[in-house]
Parts: C-alpha cells; sequence; structure tokens
C-alpha cells in the first residue's frame, strides 16, 4: 500500500516556489520508495485552476518530472506515481474522519489529466535546479 514515509517539511522561497528542508519519502506501489533530497525546489501543485489536493503529492510530481530523478519515468508513469500520491492523501484524511468525496475524486483525476498532457516541463530541469532557473522558465 502506498504511503507517505515522511512529513513535508519545506519553506516559501516566494509565493509560488518552495525548497525542502528535509528528504520527502514515499513508498509507491508502482515504484517502491522515493526519496525527494533536502534542498529540492519545487511548486507544491501546478495545476492553477484547482489547487488545494496534495502539496506532498505536488513534490513527488515534481520531483519525477526532472530529467535525473531517481528512478527516471515517463510522463505518464509520473503522472500515475502523482494520482497515487493524492490518493493516498485521501486515504489519510478518511482515516481521520473526513471521508471520500466526490470532490476530491474529481480534482484527481482532473489534476492528473492536466499533467498528462501539459507540453513544456517535463525532463526540463534538474533534480539540483536552482530557484533561478526554475523562476526565469515558468511563470
Amino acid at each position: 500500500m502506498s504511503e507517505f514515509i515522511s512529513k513535508l517539511v519545506d519553506e516559501d522561497i516566494d509565493s509560488k516556489y518552495y525548497r525542502l528542508h528535509k528528504s520527502l519519502k514515499y513508498r509507491s506501489d508502482m515504484l517502491g520508495t522515493i526519496t525527494v533530497p533536502k534542498g529540492f525546489i519545487y511548486d507544491h501543485e501546478s495545476v492553477p485552476l484547482i489547487k488545494g489536493t496534495s502539496n506532498r503529492a505536488g513534490c513527488i510530481h515534481d520531483y519525477l518530472c526532472r530529467f535525473d530523478s531517481k528512478p527516471i519515468v515517463t510522463k505518464s508513469e509520473a503522472a500515475t506515481v502523482y494520482f497515487e500520491a493524492m490518493e493516498c492523501i485521501d486515504g489519510t484524511r478518511e482515516d481521520q474522519g473526513y471521508g471520500r468525496s466526490f470532490d476530491r475524486w474529481w480534482r484527481r483525476w482532473v489534476k492528473s489529466f492536466a499533467v498528462r498532457v501539459a507540453i513544456g516541463y517535463f525532463h526540463r530541469f534538474s533534480v539540483k535546479s536552482t530557484y533561478e532557473e526554475l523562476k526565469g522558465h515558468i511563470a
């Protein structure tokens, strides 16, 4: 069963970008354990119209979209793991008494589809890309 092994510990760099202060570990049913390294810079969730599903899942997805992530995956695989991680978060909420809702299911599917069809970002940057490199490219 997929699960986040560690908590998300990050800091705001600006209103869009964040830097991990501690490695984020996620156990994926599809890929095994994924470790996003301390210092990784990312933008939480990139789907601009539908935010609020999972910043942790967004971090895992952004990491898998880098050309030197471990493991190196296809765009489709990164989107599948993103969906899996969003489901994992919803499972946690369910365990805390919130229950699953159509709203969260709908958001997961739309966001997963959006990252599958988006162009221009996949395998464009390194895991060690700087804030300046990312900011110069992604508006």
